[in-house]
């Protein structure tokens, strides 16, 4: 039996398979594939801080030779935020945003909706705050110090730049206990959602003696007058100081001071006024000078009698 007709039992077997194939291929079929997401017109002063998804899943439903076929790598979802407000917002995900072919169904997303946290950025101007820590010598101390630049732009979410009122450096360590001038490139402590205009700034600290403050009286010596005859208005001088305490714990610390004014020989005969000059040790300042000008009467030479 198998022998008659046997042309047209093996076109029957081939024409099944063939019907078969014809009908699966057909048949619709569901496939989860993964999405990433694209942001779309998010305002410029806006930035969303929390909820964000970098890849969505999407249930696409078609054919299993067109899911097959489909290029998953050119699939994206557009996330459009121009609506979006500072605070939280929800946003509803809907699969017809999705470039899927037009023979492939978008069933079901994943995550359905986001619920994200978007914050109004904001920039201002601050100071830069310089931190350091010395074990110094206890007569030695910060006289000054300063950043260079001094203030620096910061931009970021509004509810945290307006509550920073300066940026911090980061710590400047210093190892000597009698330091002087010191100058140095220092990194800046920033809060991870804060922008800076600058990533570093230059620091110098002038440290000196530590400073006290007194009231020195000291006779007027006169320089330069060999051969001048002169009068002073007035021999003594009142000097406020600032003078290192170490020194004034030393003896003979007042030798160490000196008021003086210098007379010019080429001085004409009269009155005048010249200014008080003072020596005085390493560091001292000089905060006001009592007087400020010593009164000189240059007397004038009696002629000689014939």
């Amino acid at each position: 039996m198998f022998k008659d007709n046997w042309q047209y039992r093996i076109m029957a077997v081939v024409m099944a398979v063939f019907f078969w194939y014809l009908i699966s291929g057909q048949e619709k079929v569901e496939m989860w594939v993964e999405v990433p997401v694209e942001i779309s017109s998010l305002p410029a002063e806006h930035a969303v801080k929390s909820g964000m998804v970098g890849k969505v899943n999407v249930r696409c439903r078609a054919t299993r030779a067109m899911l097959t076929r489909m290029d998953a790598g050119r699939l994206a979802y557009n996330l459009d935020l121009s609506g979006v407000e500072q605070g939280t917002n929800t946003i509803a995900l809907d699969p017809k945003r999705i470039n899927l072919p037009r023979a492939v169904q978008a069933v079901e997303i994943a995550p359905s909706r986001l619920e994200l946290e978007v914050d109004r950025m904001v920039s201002r101007e601050v100071p830069v705050r310089i931190n350091w820590k010395a074990a110094l010598d206890p007569h030695h101390e910060l006289k000054y110090k300063k950043s260079t630049p001094e203030l620096i732009r910061v931009r970021g979410p509004e509810r945290i730049v307006e509550r920073v009122d300066a940026v911090e450096s980061r710590t400047v360590e210093v190892v000597e206990g009698r330091p002087g001038t010191i100058s140095r490139k220092v990194g800046l402590e920033l809060h991870p959602d804060v922008e800076a205009s600058a990533a570093e700034v230059r620091v110098e600290m002038v440290f000196g003696p530590v400073l006290e403050e007194i009231w020195v009286r000291k006779p007027i010596e006169v320089r330069s007058s060999e051969g001048i005859d002169y009068r002073l208005g007035e021999d003594h001088a009142r000097v406020h100081l600032a003078l290192p305490v170490k020194l004034l714990k030393e003896t003979g610390w007042r030798d160490k001071i000196s008021y003086f004014i210098r007379l010019n020989p080429q001085l004409q005969p009269g009155k005048h006024e010249l200014p008080l000059e003072l020596e005085l040790p390493e560091h001292s300042e000089v905060l006001e000078k009592r007087p400020e000008k010593v009164e000189v009467n240059i007397i004038q030479p009696q002629p000689l009698s014939r």
